[in-house]
């Protein structure tokens, strides 16, 4: 748990820099004070109709006025994480936790890359910058890029303000929602221009319906089980006889995962726990990612290598659609104008189940939106129903 920092954001000289702050407080308007409260945040999202969007995030903070000029931060990374916004619908990702003062705050603060990356439909990449945007009655938000506003390595970054009033420390969490719906996107400029975009807190209500999520640094991988860290927490992570692992495009199962796990490997880790309030997780699935998705200013030797292959042989490509022609005696379906095929290799996830094989093509239906992970050779590694 962090020890509260009380900040002023001063940028220059291409440095984004932090000063303790001793004034503000909390706007005491709507709640009064009463000491001092964790507050854990997440990450969500919701559908997409890009398969994927990839965000870099440096900071998350409360502002206790409403020009942000007093600061209580709830999550800082000088070299930012990468965040595939995409990867969110229905998950919580945790991110951390942090003793804020109790009360009402009347402003949210992102603070971002200008850059962007989506991929369209046709699994093609795009650069993609975030535009600065006023606020609109509709869309709470302000979107704002000063001049001189950058990182350490001198990347414009930007700000975006959720304008309403949050009171985080009376349920003990913040679950910040992109709503990528509502993502506006001109795809007629180079780079592709986000003109419109929402941010705002997610009542935690119904929280049974999400699954959690965690990037982390492999530690050290045992039989049975295998230790990882995100900031100042480590885990101990176990697997069932249905956990999925996926390594370099391939699918393994259960406690094969371990076999394949190497230290200061960058993993995404689903779970059923909260990993707010549980040092050991039961795995659902457990991907390799770069090493940046985990906040690292750079990969391991076998990471990179791993990021280059993939990067470099492009070994899949992600498509969504609609689902038409099935073929179960053939095992294959199409999504858009292209052909798929399931294999013994290929998983699935429907309505928060999970298949296999030939189970994922025959529990398949016609007209359903999916996002598919599909090899060279038109084979599905993984296939999810979206919303």
């Amino acid at each position: 748990m962090k020890k509260l920092v009380l900040l002023g954001a001063i940028f220059g000289s291409g440095l984004l820099a932090y000063n303790c702050g001793g004034g503000g407080g909390v706007d005491t308007t709507s709640s009064e004070t009463s000491g001092s409260s964790a507050v854990s945040l997440y990450f969500t999202d919701d559908a997409s109709v890009y398969p994927v969007v990839e965000v870099t995030v440096y900071e998350v903070s409360l502002c206790s006025d409403p020009s942000c000029q007093n600061k209580i931060q709830l999550f800082q990374d000088t070299n930012g994480i990468v965040i595939d916004l995409t990867n969110l619908n229905g998950v919580l990702q945790y991110i951390d936790t942090t003793t804020v003062p109790e009360g009402s705050y009347p402003r949210l603060e992102v603070v971002l890359s200008q850059q962007a990356t989506i991929c369209d439909n046709s699994g093609q990449c795009h650069d993609a910058v975030f535009t600065e945007m006023d606020e609109k009655p509709t869309k709470p938000n302000v979107v704002n890029c000063p001049p001189g506003y950058t990182d350490s390595n001198g990347n414009q970054l930007c700000y975006i303000r959720y304008n309403g009033v949050t009171n985080p420390t009376a349920m003990g969490k913040l679950i910040l929602d992109f709503n990528l719906k509502d993502f506006e996107v001109d795809t007629s400029t180079t780079p592709w221009r986000i003109t419109e975009v929402k941010v705002s807190p997610l009542t935690p209500t119904g929280e049974g319906e999400y699954e959690y999520e965690i990037y982390a640094t492999v530690q050290s991988v045992d039989t049975g089980s295998m230790t990882v860290s995100w900031k100042d927490n480590t885990y101990t992570v176990n697997v069932n006889d249905s956990t999925r692992c996926e390594v370099m495009d391939m699918n393994y199962w259960g406690q094969e995962c371990f076999n394949q796990m190497q230290p200061n490997m960058c993993v995404e880790i689903k779970a059923q726990e909260d990993p707010s309030t549980t040092n050991t997780l039961t795995a659902i699935e457990i991907e390799v990612k770069n090493a940046k998705e985990c906040g690292e200013e750079a990969a391991s030797e076998e990471q990179e290598g791993h990021k280059e292959d993939e990067d470099m042989g492009k070994m899949y490509t992600e498509i969504k659609g609609s689902v038409s022609n099935v073929d179960t005696n053939n095992n294959t379906f199409t999504v858009g104008n292209t052909l798929v095929s399931v294999t013994d290799n290929t998983f699935c996830e429907y309505d928060e189940v999970y298949y296999r094989g030939a189970t994922c093509i025959s529990n398949l239906q016609e007209g359903w939106i999916v996002e598919v992970k599909i090899n060279q050779s038109g084979e599905a590694l993984k296939i999810e129903k979206e919303s």
